[in-house]
């Protein structure tokens, strides 16, 4: 059950740092705009390049609104990319499903009503072996999942911690399954892009006379 001292914790937190995600704005009329929702969670993303190329990141700008009725929090600071050449899709994840080593990931909280946006991006391994040809492994698509807590009750006095304190507060054993459990993944739409092979610049030997300059 969520005590009311530790949703107004929550609720606090989350009043103190909204400045700092203002910054960021999805451009709802932008045609790489991608949505998802999960019960009363709603996801607007929008990416910021529709080309990719290896080495690059998947950037995005995405806003997470709460339409629930208590607080929700999400790992912003978490992120990964994976390829999967046979439905050569780049699939950007945002917050952690499970949390990685004795630190609590960063939290940034939502109250109820309240829309908080925010940038993400990280890039993906891309085989550079069979890049080239019609039947070419290369990225067409990216999809955006973001992972929100739902129920963060349990780890309010932790995000109070967190944000007292430059160095991250310990997860206790005994909240892992309870972060597992809270977890709720929001897929949105996959996006098309567009594959560029990224050309290196003319090398010295190409600049001499009777080097092989193309």
């Amino acid at each position: 059950m969520k005590s009311s001292s530790s949703i107004a914790v929550v609720v606090a937190v989350a009043l103190l740092t909204s400045a700092a995600a203002r910054a960021a704005h999805v451009d709802f009329k932008d045609p790489r705009r991608a949505l998802g929702r999960e019960d009363n969670i709603k996801v607007d993303a929008e990416l910021t390049q529709d080309t990719i190329s290896a080495g690059a990141p998947v950037s995005v700008t995405y806003q997470v609104e709460n339409l629930t009725e208590s607080p929700i929090a999400i790992a912003d600071k978490v992120m990964s990319a994976t390829f999967d050449p046979d439905s050569q899709t780049i699939t950007l994840t945002i917050g952690a499903e499970i949390p990685a080593g004795e630190a609590m990931p960063h939290l940034t909280t939502i109250a109820p009503g309240q829309k908080r946006s925010f940038r993400a991006g990280a890039a993906a391994r891309i085989a550079l072996a069979n890049t080239h040809g019609p039947f070419a492994q290369v990225p067409r698509f990216v999809q955006i999942i973001v992972n929100v807590m739902r129920d963060i009750s349990s780890f309010a006095n932790l995000i109070a911690m967190q944000a007292r304190s430059a160095s991250a507060p310990t997860l206790p054993n005994s909240l892992f399954d309870q972060w597992v459990a809270s977890v709720s993944s929001v897929e949105l739409n996959t996006l098309p892009v567009r594959w560029t092979e990224r050309r290196s610049g003319p090398t010295e030997e190409s600049n001499r006379p009777g080097g092989r300059g193309f």
